[in-house]
């Protein structure tokens, strides 16, 4: 995984260091901007996620491996205290799934900051200045048009003026984290730029663009001469195939097209520079808000004129950050991240290739399944069968276990066929990685049952969840006054936890686990958690488990009765 932020974060030369003084680079997207009018839409939870939700939240954090959003805010909004809390809402659910937070300030129609951006942060930097997993953008789009000569050093007097402008509001607030200060947007970013801003804890931000940012050169010229003197982060590129005359800057061989995108990656990872990639919106970074598959450029497009499923960089992006191949295996665990906890069971997809599609349910798995077989070779370079759940044939998904034995730390897992042909892909065993299993691609309501146990001793069991046709729901946990209630959930990666470490969240509330373990040699574990009165009749929510530092899934559970009064 990419290391989760651990701030506050300070500057020391080129260099981010977290607050154990360890080197810190951002990897991640930007979200859809935030409007108190748009709250619900953007948090809701139903046929698809909300892009603020904390479900999607978690498939940046572990389905693309990310640890920061961006998050652009409209200084024109009513900064009240209303505004703030919901604000705050999305920057603790972000922080909780192991990512930092760029709050980045726009202001349409200003070329320069202007007063109304200077009062905004006076009110945002003070309300979140306490908050170590947060950075400030202090204006996303500054505009050459607004100077004479934008890149003479009469152009960056004017850039540096309206940029101090905005830093020292920030800091007259009380708000000591890094500040990302952006270029000019245009063809030439910080080309001419001299003399830096005289705050240390500033991050250069850039926007490249395929039209005028294509080449190592252009980029050398444009920001990379920077990436030794000072941090540079490169925020909002993507390939805007939905813009007819951005999109014509890209080549048309879908191939030509992955390379150009990972040239950036490529440069950026050299330079040590940080980066928010496109938008995690359908039709950018993703398909859907449904199931968070990345979006890809195999099936082509037209320009201008994007149509379901989307094209995209997503696919290019997802694999540079978990060291696969983009038309390669795809392994997830159970909670649908990169780590596998060993005796955990592990989803992989791609070109899997069996001979007929084959599903196995006795206890003890077999180690071949429809003319394949799963090798895992673990850091030692040890080589174990998995025992194996499911085979596709053609392109599809093979479900395995991790043979308990494996060493931890980086491992490779191969898929060998009948003909002798074989795919591997890379994968991280680790002692925990926290999953509960829901009945469609780590996400939606979580399978397991809840029990109700009354003072003379009466028990009633009934599922928490109901799946047909490939559709599931949330069926309501009874909570009766005068019974406790518990519910056991269908885990995976947590049976060589240690319960002190356990911490589990239902509706952002933390509730006792009573036990978890094993339940055979399938990778399936259980664990059981009581729902305190306190919850009663809360509805449909979020639940979510931490261990040893890891984040699990997001999954729904829904809590009946009337709520508490």
């Amino acid at each position: 995984m990419t290391p989760a932020p651990s701030g506050p974060f300070h500057i020391v030369h080129d260099r981010i260091f977290d607050a154990h003084g360890r080197a810190f680079l951002l990897r991640g997207t930007q979200l859809p901007e935030f409007h108190l009018k748009t709250v619900a839409l953007n948090n809701r939870a139903g046929a698809d996620y909300g892009p603020h939700s904390l479900t999607s939240l978690s498939a940046i954090r572990l389905r693309f491996n990310m640890n920061a959003v961006r998050l652009p805010l409209d200084v024109a909004d009513t900064v009240d205290a209303v505004y703030l809390a919901e604000l705050a809402k999305v920057v603790r659910r972000a922080n909780a799934m192991e990512m930092l937070v760029v709050l980045a300030a726009r202001e349409p129609g200003a070329g320069l900051p202007s007063p109304k951006t200077v009062e905004f942060w006076n009110r945002c930097a003070a309300h979140f200045k306490n908050y170590p997993n947060v950075m400030f953008d202090a204006f996303s789009d500054p505009d050459p048009g607004a100077v004479a000569d934008a890149h003479s050093p009469e152009g960056w007097t004017a850039w540096r003026h309206g940029m101090e402008s905005v830093i020292q509001a920030i800091r007259a607030a009380g708000a000591a984290q890094p500040i990302v200060a952006m270029s000019w947007k245009d063809g030439r970013l910080f080309e001419g730029a001299d003399a830096l801003l005289d705050d240390a804890n500033v991050i250069y931000g850039v926007s490249p663009q395929y039209v005028w940012t294509r080449t190592d050169a252009q980029r050398d010229a444009q920001f990379g001469f920077l990436a030794g003197r000072v941090p540079v982060m490169a925020n909002g590129w993507d390939l805007e195939l939905g813009n007819a005359a951005a999109c014509e800057a890209i080549p048309h061989d879908p191939s030509e097209a992955s390379a150009l995108v990972q040239s950036n990656l490529d440069y950026f990872d050299a330079h040590r520079i940080s980066w928010t990639v496109s938008v995690f919106e359908p039709g950018k970074l993703i398909k859907d808000l449904a199931d968070h598959d990345a979006t890809s450029l195999e099936n082509g497009w037209t320009c201008g004129r994007p149509v379901y499923p989307y094209p995209g960089m997503g696919r290019i992006v997802e694999a540079h950050l978990r060291a696969s191949e983009e038309r390669g295996l795809f392994v997830v665990s159970g909670a649908g991240g990169l780590d596998i906890a060993r005796g955990g069971f592990a989803l992989a997809y791609g070109p899997v290739m069996a001979a007929r599609d084959v599903m196995e349910t006795t206890p003890h798995p077999p180690v071949s399944l429809g003319g394949i077989s799963v090798q895992i070779t673990d850091s030692r370079g040890v080589t174990r069968p998995a025992g194996m759940l499911w085979a596709s044939a053609g392109w599809g998904q093979t479900n395995f276990v991790i043979p308990d034995e494996s060493a931890l730390g980086p491992a490779r897992m191969t898929i060998v066929r009948e003909d002798g042909s074989s795919t591997s892909a890379n994968i991280t065993v680790v002692e925990t990685a926290p999953g509960f299993i829901t009945g469609y691609s780590c996400r939606g309501p979580v399978r397991g049952e809840a029990t109700q146990v009354f003072a003379a001793g009466r028990q009633v069991t009934s599922p928490i969840s109901d799946c047909r046709e490939g559709r599931c729901k949330t069926v309501t946990v009874p909570m009766s006054p005068d019974a406790t209630t518990r519910v056991r959930l269908r885990a995976s990666g947590i049976r060589n936890a240690v319960a002190a470490k356990i911490e589990v969240r239902v509706a952002g509330v933390r509730v006792p686990v009573i036990s978890y373990g094993s339940e055979g040699d399938t990778g399936q574990d259980q664990m059981t958690i009581e729902i305190p009165q306190r919850l009663r009749g809360v509805g449909e929510t979020d639940l979510v488990c931490r261990l040893n530092g890891r984040v699990s899934n997001v999954v729904r559970i829904r809590i009946g009765e009337k709520p508490v009064s």
